[in-house]
């Protein structure tokens, strides 16, 4: 398994994660589809690869709001720059873009993101080589697509090699799906976002960076994910002192390699 931390485009905090011995950084979609190519090239420059990039999009993909215009072109470049940075993953959370709108139905809502990711994202996925994971998230964040199931499910509809599914810790131990369910999902989860998703320190199931003597134990949701050939897992969490909480972050998670 190889570890990387959620940066979006910051060059700093990419340097200090290589430093710490971090295996790759996560981006930011939206961040690298505004960056030139100058600064892309800063970001490579770092020696760093940078694997994956989450907050896919922040345009409405559901709903009379979505302009297919704008979201085709955003997309465009996106994917340019995705591919000139070497990204495998892009991870579709966008819980704001993906949101049913009032008045639409459950089923209708999943049918146009099905949609979107079939005929929008897929034909671009496969032209770069890059996977895009539809990423669960609770019920407060979004109203569709809330468990890996519903990731799966998703997925399926779509039927692409290029469109799987991400397993957020976080996500999952809100809403009590267990760790052991990912066993379910081989050739399905593809990518991991992890965090201490019970802290003490914080309420609300707010999640902060992993640390020793954490309650909750980084094995049980990282070697399910090993067993089913996830190997990429990206801290993201709320952030305390970023350079502490990466050196902290790190212990824990270098044993579990």
């Amino acid at each position: 398994m190889k570890f990387g931390v959620c940066v979006g485009t910051d060059i700093e905090k990419m340097k200090l994660i290589k430093e710490i011995g971090y295996d790759y950084a996560e981006g930011h979609c939206q961040e690298i589809a505004r960056k030139d190519k100058e600064y892309l090239d800063a970001m490579k420059a770092t020696g760093l690869p940078m694997v994956a990039a989450n907050c896919f999009i922040g345009l409405r993909i559901v709903g009379e709001e979505k302009n297919e215009a704008e979201v085709k072109a955003y997309l465009e470049k996106l994917f340019e720059n995705a591919s000139y940075l070497g990204l495998e993953y892009l991870v579709f959370g966008s819980s704001g873009a993906r949101r049913i709108s009032d008045g639409m139905s459950l089923e209708e809502g999943r049918a146009q993101i099905v949609d979107f990711l079939k005929n929008d994202v897929a034909p671009l996925a496969e032209k770069y080589n890059i996977t895009v994971a539809i990423e669960p998230l609770r019920p407060e964040e979004c109203n569709a697509i809330n468990t890996v199931a519903d990731g799966v499910e998703v997925a399926k509809a779509v039927n692409s090699p290029y469109v799987k599914v991400l397993a957020d810790v976080a996500h999952m131990y809100v809403q009590n799906e267990g760790m052991e369910s990912l066993l379910e999902y081989k050739g399905w989860v593809v990518h991991a976002h992890t965090s201490n998703p019970d802290p003490d320190e914080m309420p609300d199931c707010k999640r902060i960076y992993p640390a020793a003597g954490d309650k909750f134990s980084q094995a049980s949701f990282v070697e399910p994910l090993k067993a089913i050939g996830v190997e990429h897992c990206s801290i993201e969490a709320n952030v305390i002192d970023f350079e502490s909480d990466a050196r902290n972050a790190y212990e824990v998670l270098k044993e579990l390699r």
